[in-house]
């Protein structure tokens, strides 16, 4: 067990930071067309198969500092285990391997308890009334201030992040208990879109 757990802490990264310690959590949500467009995407038929038609659906739930650095990779942790609490969290998180990698590099930061990490993506969800594996919209192109308005969230709590004119991700920052805030001037400066983002 020593073993493994320390195998996967090298896969996981340097160690930065410890356990509990930071500001807020940045709810990353992933646009899945653009996602299925890279050479990655392309390699993982779990999200990308034909048959899918994902949208938005969750990257994963990062704790982070306010200057913009995060902890990372706090601890050795064990593989994903099977619970009521991971297995509702792979339905807005597609694959088991995205689920270990963000237990792995995120969640060791925020606890010691994998089912403590994945309920609280799965609150966040659920307080926010996001749709799990939202759908893709038929829309080419979309205003950011409209896409914006599409959460129940204010505004400035939100960031939008694209590669090129694409929609990448739609990032949403919480306070610990999971309630939007205010995004962080250092999160801001991340917020690079265009006046209107391709959805294709």
């Amino acid at each position: 067990m020593l073993a493994s757990t320390a195998a996967q802490a090298d896969q996981c990264g340097p160690v930065r930071g410890r356990t509990g310690n930071f500001d807020y959590y940045l709810l990353s949500l992933s646009w899945s067309p653009s996602y299925c467009a890279t050479t990655s995407g392309k390699q993982n038929p779990r999200q990308c198969g034909a048959e899918q038609r994902y949208g938005m659906v969750v990257h994963g739930l990062w704790p982070q500092h306010s200057d913009g650095t995060w902890p990372q990779c706090c601890q050795p942790v064990s593989a994903v285990k099977s619970s009521a609490a991971t297995s509702q969290a792979s339905k807005v998180m597609i694959g088991s391997s995205l689920l270990q990698h963000e237990w792995s590099k995120h969640g060791s930061c925020v606890t010691d308890q994998q089912d403590l990490y994945f309920g609280k993506i799965n609150s966040a969800v659920s307080s926010l009334g996001l749709a799990p594996n939202l759908p893709g919209s038929r829309l080419e192109r979309i205003k950011v201030s409209d896409l914006k308005r599409n959460w129940a969230v204010p505004a400035d709590a939100i960031t939008v992040h694209c590669k090129g004119k694409r929609l990448s991700e739609v990032h949403i920052c919480l306070d610990k208990a999971l309630a939007p805030i205010a995004c962080p001037a250092a999160e801001v400066k991340n917020d690079n879109c265009p006046g209107t983002v391709r959805l294709d």
